[in-house]
């Protein structure tokens, strides 16, 4: 393999990283928890009912 080609498929794997890294820092963040609806599967339904209660 020409020392070309290998520094052209270096520079391409170096810039699919830079924008890897650029995605994973500006793009769209996901949502964490249960969200506003406070729909969320891991809390227990003693919780659940206590949180009701609370509302009252």
């Amino acid at each position: 393999m020409s020392s070309s080609l290998q520094t052209l498929i270096a520079a391409a794997l170096a810039l699919l990283a830079v924008a890897y890294l650029l995605w994973s820092w500006f793009g769209p963040k996901k949502k964490s928890g249960c969200g506003s609806t406070g729909a969320c599967g891991a809390v227990s339904p003693e919780v659940k009912k206590l949180q009701a209660r609370l509302k009252r």
